[in-house]
């Protein structure tokens, strides 16, 4: 089934799709609202959850243990059996039911085992129970596809009460979808995720040797007493030693990847990627996008880079405990709803920010199902980026608090969860001031350019990725070629100076491919919704409230529309967002 290949190899965004992308917004400028269309009988009502939802839990609470694997297996032949012999339906679906629960239970320790690799990946150990695990259940989800296909087409009682207990977007895909009872395809996977783990570990160790002195990304970009152009050259240097390393890697995972959509018999990865991952729009979708942003976005973003004076923020050091009590009362301003999550965060300290030289260096929000709690794992460095990913993350946090999808027929839409921590960080443009004190105006410009660079590098990424699956015989040194020429498309080259070798950075392409259009498309709704909100915040948090509190397996232009946001791949809509842009900035 599409959606648990997505779940397992694809969706790690649970586990580890990284924010890489400055993302705070602002602007003195009040204008009138775009979204003029805004249905104000769009409506959210609190959810009244049981005090047991959210039970006290912190980190040291939890404990891995390997699933019963062999016992997940035993009873998925029972229930085969159960449906061939024609066991009554509504004792079937018990069964499944029961299965099920298995599934999330296995699904808890394959987050909670990535978590704890996390923090040190030079431990084997979680390395390899995450890998095991994450084998494991590849080779269950394929029998598991075919169970339920068979359960579900049993009879039109079991299929009535299938879409009963799980859903009818659930059980319209397991039926649509039987391709993936395929050893070979789930072989493939394998050998995917283990080249996964091995980028994992080279970015994560990965160093320089220079002048004598050995040098990691994270001794570059931190030391403030490097100047412009030794900065430079230490970077370029970086990036393009990685590039030779982890460009075999991802050469390896490119025609594994590219061998597994010819398996199921699609024209190219590209396409996929994007139907595994549930998107309602096409890479062709896309393509449209990518010439928008190109055309509106590109010269907005040169303009306001080269008149960017950000040098204090860039300069300034933030303390980890002050943002956090800060965050407690302005989240309580904001809303019960953002206030509950983060009360509960703080309470139970489910976050890491430390910062270590063994750990992974990423950011993600990821969901422990077995105890109802999300978590944020990042790094704390004291710069204006920590703060920036610390309220994208809390937009993923609050969307598990109160609207968690886990287990086998969990669903959800990329697109619409990056618009739960992107237009969080706009949403929370009042406490600007608090979180960055005197230095608040300086945030809002530079997260005003970041929303451009999040639509434009989301589009980069995605086009750069595409035009690599469509060509699988390309060579290294020509997807170096390839980069730099979009980086010039689309004005970064001009912004930032590209060698070409810098796409090994960006963790998405090895670890979550062809997610990265998600932090574009995203970004579209995600501005309107701060546009709306500087003439009607009420009005805003309603409508980002709704989208958070999504059904599962909803589709992204029937959430948007029916809160009143525009559609994404409309050549009018990007030109508009442009305009939002260029009046605030």
């Amino acid at each position: 089934m599409k959606f648990r290949v997505t779940k397992r190899t694809l969706l790690a965004a649970a586990l580890a799709a990284l924010f890489l992308l400055a993302g705070c917004f602002g602007g003195d400028s009040v204008i009138h609202s775009s979204v003029a269309s805004y249905d104000q009988s769009a409506t959210y009502d609190a959810p009244n959850l049981p005090d047991s939802q959210h039970e006290d839990v912190m980190l040291s609470d939890m404990s891995y243990e390997r699933p019963d694997i062999d016992g997940m297996r035993a009873a998925m032949d029972d229930l085969q059996r159960g449906v061939s012999d024609g066991k009554p339906a509504e004792e079937m679906i018990a069964a499944y039911e029961a299965l099920q629960q298995q599934y999330d239970h296995a699904d808890s320790m394959l987050s909670l085992a990535y978590l704890l690799y996390a923090f040190d990946v030079t431990d084997t150990y979680y390395r390899d129970e995450y890998a095991y695990l994450q084998s494991a259940l590849s080779e269950l989800d394929g029998d598991m596809q075919s169970v339920s296909a068979q359960l579900f087409e049993s009879s039109s009682e079991a299929e009535r009460l299938a879409k009963e207990s799980f859903g009818e977007g659930y059980v319209d895909a397991i039926i649509r979808d039987e391709a993936y009872d395929d050893t070979t395809v789930q072989e493939l996977l394998s050998q995917e995720e283990q080249l996964t783990l091995d980028y994992d570990n080279l970015s994560a160790t990965f160093s320089i040797l220079d002048n004598g002195q050995r040098w990691t990304y994270g001794d570059i970009v931190s030391d403030l007493t490097l100047g412009y152009d030794e900065y430079n050259r230490l970077y370029d240097a970086y990036c393009a030693a990685l590039n030779e390393k982890a460009g075999d890697v991802f050469l390896q995972q490119l025609a594994i990847r590219t061998r597994i959509a010819s398996r199921l018999g699609y024209a190219d990865y590209s396409d996929y990627c994007y139907d595994t991952y549930g998107r309602d729009y096409s890479p062709a979708d896309a393509g449209a996008l990518h010439a928008a942003v190109k055309r509106y976005i590109a010269p907005l973003f040169i303009e306001a880079s080269e008149s960017d004076d950000t040098y204090d923020l860039d300069a300034a050091y933030f303390d980890e405990d002050a943002f956090f009590s800060e965050l407690a009362s302005a989240s309580n301003a904001f809303s019960p709803l953002l206030g509950e999550p983060v009360s509960y965060l703080l309470q139970n300290r489910l976050y890491d920010f430390t910062d270590s030289a063994v750990k992974m260096d990423t950011s993600f929000t990821t969901y422990l199902s077995d105890y109802r709690a999300p978590f944020i794992f990042s790094r704390w460095t004291g710069s204006a980026e920590d703060i920036a990913t610390s309220l994208h993350e809390l937009g993923h946090f609050t969307s598990y608090y109160h609207n968690a999808a886990s287990g086998y027929s969990a669903g959800d839409n990329l697109d619409l969860a990056e618009v739960d921590s992107q237009a969080l960080v706009l949403l929370l443009f009042e406490d600007y001031e608090g979180f960055y004190g005197d230095l608040a105006d300086e945030a809002k410009t530079t997260a005003l350019i970041d929303a451009m660079y999040a639509l434009l590098s989301g589009c980069m990424e995605d086009e750069f990725q595409q035009e690599v699956y469509a060509n699988p015989a390309i060579t290294l040194d020509e997807m170096n070629a390839l980069y730099l020429r979009l980086a010039g498309e689309y004005g970064l080259e001009e912004v930032y100076g590209y060698q070409g070798t810098e796409w090994v950075l960006i963790s998405h392409t090895f670890q979550t491919p062809l997610y990265y259009i998600s932090y574009a498309v995203s970004m579209v709704p995600s501005l309107e919704l701060f546009d709306l909100d500087q003439s009607d915040p009420a009005a805003a948090k309603t409508a980002y409230f709704n989208i958070l509190m999504r059904d599962q397996y909803a589709s992204l232009e029937d959430v948007l529309s029916r809160n009143g946001l525009d559609p994404v791949f409309s050549d009018a809509t990007i030109e508009r967002i442009a305009e939002i842009l260029r009046q605030y900035v």
